[in-house]
C-alpha cells in the first residue's frame, strides 16, 4: 500500500472529445485521486499532429512533467489509450500504472497497409478522416446541439448527460454562432496518422497494465488486439455490453472498473 494517499491519475480524451466530455465519469472516481486532463491533445503549436503520433506521445509526457511531481496512473480512451501507451513505454519513470480503454491498435500484417496508405487518400477511407473533414462546424445559437449529435450514430447509445458535456466542451460562441473549437483539421490529421509502428515499443511497458475493450466494439477487435495482449503480457477485460464508446456509455460502471483497477494495483 502506498504511504502517501494521494493518488495522480491523468486521463488523456479519445479524438474529437475534449477531456470535459467525460465530466461524468470523472465525478465517480474515487475522492481521494488527484485526477488532471489535457482538455485537448493537437491544439498547440509546439505539437503538430506528427507521424506516428509521436508528438502527441511527447505532448502528454511534458504535461506530466510540468504538473505532477510522483508517478501517476494513466488511463486513456481510444486515441488517449494509444498515446498514454506509448509514453508509459517511452517515460517509464513517470507513471505507476496504464489503463487503456478500447485502443485502435494497428497490428499484424495491417500495420504494413495502413503505413502504405499514409500520405494517400486512401486513409482518409481507412479511417474516420474523410468524414471529419467535412463535418459540420458552425450552428446557430438556439439549436438544440444534444439533440443534434443524439441523432447521429456515433452518438445514440451514450449517456446523455456526457453527450451535453461533450457540447459544452467541443462548442463556443462567436459572433453568435455556435462553433466547434476542437479543429476538424487536427481531428483529421490524428486519424490520418494512427501509428502503425506499435510494435516499437513491446517489451518496454513495465508497470501494471490492463487493456479494456467493448464488447460489441468494431475498432478493438481480437484480431488486432490479439497480438498487442501476447507481446505487452496484458491483462485484458471485456466490458459487457460496450462498443467503442463505452466510457461515455457507461460512465459509472466505467469508473468503477477504474477505481477497482487502482486499488487492487495499490494493494499489492
Amino acid at each position: 500500500m502506498e504511504e502517501n494517499n494521494s493518488v495522480h491519475v491523468h486521463f488523456a480524451h479519445a479524438n474529437g472529445f475534449p477531456a470535459g466530455s467525460y465530466r461524468k465519469l470523472f465525478g465517480e472516481l474515487n475522492d481521494e485521486y488527484d485526477l488532471f486532463a489535457l482538455e485537448k491533445f493537437g491544439h498547440s503549436n509546439r505539437f503538430p499532429i506528427s507521424k506516428n503520433w509521436r508528438n502527441q506521445t511527447q505532448e502528454l509526457i511534458e504535461h506530466i512533467e510540468s504538473t505532477q511531481r510522483k508517478p501517476v496512473y494513466a488511463v486513456g480512451h481510444s486515441f488517449g489509450g494509444v498515446v498514454s501507451y506509448m509514453a508509459v513505454c517511452t517515460r517509464p519513470d513517470l507513471f505507476s500504472g496504464l489503463i487503456m480503454l478500447d485502443p485502435p491498435m494497428v497490428t499484424g500484417l495491417t500495420r504494413l497497409f495502413f503505413g502504405g496508405a499514409k500520405g494517400t487518400s486512401l486513409i482518409d477511407k481507412l479511417t474516420p478522416a474523410g468524414k471529419t473533414v467535412n463535418r459540420c462546424r458552425r450552428w446557430d445559437k438556439d439549436q438544440d446541439l444534444v439533440a443534434y449529435f443524439q441523432a447521429r450514430a456515433l452518438f445514440k447509445t451514450m449517456d446523455k448527460e456526457c453527450i451535453a458535456d461533450y457540447v459544452s466542451s467541443v462548442t463556443e460562441i462567436v459572433d453568435d454562432k455556435i462553433h466547434l473549437n476542437f479543429k476538424p483539421e487536427v481531428e483529421a490529421n490524428i486519424f490520418r496518422n494512427v501509428p502503425h509502428d506499435i510494435p516499437r515499443y513491446y517489451g518496454k511497458l513495465t508497470c501494471p497494465a490492463l487493456l479494456v475493450t467493448g464488447e460489441h466494439t468494431m475498432v478493438c477487435t481480437e484480431r488486432r488486439i490479439r497480438p498487442f495482449i501476447r507481446a505487452n503480457r496484458l491483462a485484458h477485460k471485456v466490458f459487457a455490453g460496450g462498443g467503442h464508446m463505452f466510457p461515455l456509455e457507461s460512465p459509472i460502471e466505467t469508473a468503477a472498473l477504474i477505481n477497482q483497477t487502482i486499488e487492487g494495483w495499490r494493494r499489492k
